[in-house]
């Protein structure tokens, strides 16, 4: 009788193990996109979920080196030498999101390529170097989680990578106001302040009073122009039409759209105390968009 050691090893080695992996992590720590990939035929759920597991890890590197960037950096480096060499990876120590990403037949020299790109953008929120326009801000998202869902999309409808790129931008756009409490270096951080310098400046704050609610009215009003910025992204998702196979990347839009409208209703206030979405009603809103067939 196979023991349960030899059983976990032998689930990880042919990728069953590490896509039951992926998936819990999500369950637990990325509960939107786990929602979206249901949405995705079967056949291509590995494929998502091996890719949000890996952002997952991303941001998890950037969290870790809030207090120590070296430390954040070193791991960001462990992804990418795993991306580039996966065959000297040992089988029986695998990282389970790295068995389940290079596993997959669409990893080609292109995604490695984007995969790179996603981990050299959050890098630069080890650095900690400020976002000096609107336009900075945006191509970091565009970085991040455009880049994630345009990845994703291809898997399912490659002619709307684009559309999958602005929903993610979006999203990204969306997560990183709500995240705006824990952008000061230390501990539960989540990136470099999305307010860029430009927009502070025109309202004479420096960075360090956004957190020290001096003048919410003027913090209120660059939010705004930040969330104006992520619902133009919308419009460009709106536009393409029905989402078709595309559904499933595409619905980091309707969640961006749920989550910009609640910090409208909180007034553009960042540290606003529930700018989350219900946890029965995320699932329910998914499902009213995916019967729409428009995200």
């Amino acid at each position: 009788m196979i023991g349960e050691k030899e059983r976990a090893s032998n689930g990880m080695a042919d990728g069953t193990g590490a896509l039951a992996y992926c998936l819990a992590e999500l369950r637990r720590d990325d509960r939107d996109r786990y929602l979206t990939l249901l949405f995705a035929p079967r056949q291509a759920r590995p494929v998502l979920a091996a890719l949000y597991a890996f952002n997952l890890e991303c941001a998890r590197a950037v969290t870790a080196g809030g207090e120590q960037p070296l430390l954040g950096q070193m791991r960001l480096q462990w992804w990418r030498d795993g991306l580039a060499e996966p065959e000297n990876r040992s089988e029986k120590n695998a990282q389970p999101v790295l068995t389940a990403l290079v596993g997959q037949k669409n990893y080609t020299p292109d995604a490695q390529a984007q995969l790179r790109g996603i981990l050299a953008a959050r890098e630069e929120d080890l650095l900690a170097t400020p976002f000096a326009t609107l336009a900075d801000v945006v191509a970091h998202a565009e970085a991040t989680g455009g880049a994630l869902a345009a990845l994703a999309v291809q898997t399912l409808d490659a002619d709307r990578t684009d559309a999958a790129r602005a929903a993610g931008t979006a999203y990204a756009l969306a997560g990183m106001l709500r995240a705006i409490p824990y952008q000061q270096q230390g501990r539960g951080y989540q990136g470099r302040l999305c307010l860029p310098q430009d927009l502070l400046a025109a309202h004479g704050l420096a960075a360090d009073e956004i957190w020290s609610s001096k003048d919410t009215a003027a913090v209120a009003d660059c939010v705004a122009q930040v969330a104006a910025a992520a619902s133009r992204k919308l419009e460009t998702l709106a536009a393409s039409g029905p989402a078709g196979p595309a559904l499933s990347p595409l619905l980091h839009g309707s969640l961006a759209r749920a989550y910009l409208r609640r910090l409208a209703m909180a007034h553009f206030d960042p540290f606003a105390p529930d700018l989350g979405l219900h946890p029965l009603g995320r699932p329910l809103l998914l499902c009213w968009r995916a019967l729409l067939r428009r995200p």
